[in-house]
């Protein structure tokens, strides 16, 4: 299973911090403090490689660290000279573990909750403020964070993201030309994802995205490098393959169909595709090829296809 270096970071430096707070309470010889921190390092221990292994689901993987966060808060920070230092803690691993709007939304919600285990005395108008402007101010950095590694990711590997409706234009110009001048075979498998329209009206953009995202990365990883995909207009994508007949885009086809049905969600249950096949025809233009494929795709936008 692959892990995330947000989390990895999150869990390598939690067990660094269990570990060496429980050192601490005992060469201090606080007995009674030592059990806790070291039940949480032991218990991450044990998860780490159980998420490599993919024995262990990530989300559960990251409540349970978050759970004992929290659980190690309310037992370490009121017995402490400087309890609003830990303040930090509970806000910095919610954003390490949790999407940015639920990590603000816990944030600003728990903060009080917070304030109060370290004492009346700390809940006062200047420290809750302090601790949602925290809040805010860490939601800003990791935003810009994460918004900059989709970024690069994007830059360092196109091909999981898909193409823009300008560059797929591009490539297929490209590739037009470039089988025609070597009378080499092109075709275009059209693709539709009646999932992707109808979780957007239903559960809105952010589901959308995510299983967009998930079925692109599958057509990266079951299409071959020199073919080119993306996604021209809502719902339709296209996947431009290099020297393949209509035969052997109709075998890339059902090998997608399948691979595609394998993407499941609650919300919208397995994916299906249907596709339509177009093959570039003798001293065919780009341009009226690309009108063939605009005319293909609103074939399979039509209901009841």
């Amino acid at each position: 299973m692959a892990v995330s270096r947000t989390r990895r970071l999150a869990q390598g430096l939690a067990l660094m911090s269990l570990v060496a707070l429980a050192i601490w309470h005992y060469l201090l010889r606080h007995y009674d403090l030592i059990l806790p921190p070291a039940l949480l390092a032991i218990a991450l221990l044990v998860s780490i490689p159980l998420q490599r292994l993919g024995r262990l689901r990530q989300p559960l993987a990251d409540y349970l660290l978050l759970i004992g966060v929290f659980g190690l808060f309310a037992i370490e920070a009121p017995n402490t000279q400087y309890g609003m230092l830990w303040l930090g803690l509970p806000v910095a691993t919610s954003f390490l573990l949790l999407t940015v709007p639920l990590a603000l939304t816990l944030s600003l919600f728990t903060t009080p909750a917070w304030l109060a285990l370290l004492g009346d005395t700390q809940l006062t108008l200047v420290n809750l403020g302090l601790g949602w402007w925290m809040s805010l101010a860490t939601a800003t950095v990791a935003w810009a964070l994460a918004r900059r590694q989709r970024r690069d990711e994007a830059a360092l590997n196109p091909r999981r993201h898909g193409l823009g409706a300008a560059e797929l234009t591009r490539a297929l110009e490209m590739e037009v030309s470039r089988a025609q001048a070597l009378a080499k075979p092109l075709s275009v498998l059209v693709l539709y994802v009646p999932q992707l329209e109808h979780v957007n009206d239903q559960f809105g953009n952010r589901l959308r995205q995510t299983l967009s995202e998930t079925f692109i990365g599958l057509v990266a990883d079951n299409s071959r490098h020199s073919d080119f995909f993306g996604e021209p207009q809502s719902h339709v994508f296209w996947l431009i393959m290099p020297n393949a007949d209509e035969a052997g885009a109709a075998v890339a086809g059902r090998r997608l169909a399948e691979a595609v049905s394998t993407i499941e969600r609650p919300e919208s249950g397995a994916l299906e595709s249907v596709n339509r096949i177009c093959s570039l025809r003798s001293e065919e233009t780009a341009l009226a090829f690309a009108q063939r494929l605009q005319l293909a795709a609103n074939k399979l936008l039509e209901p009841n296809v």
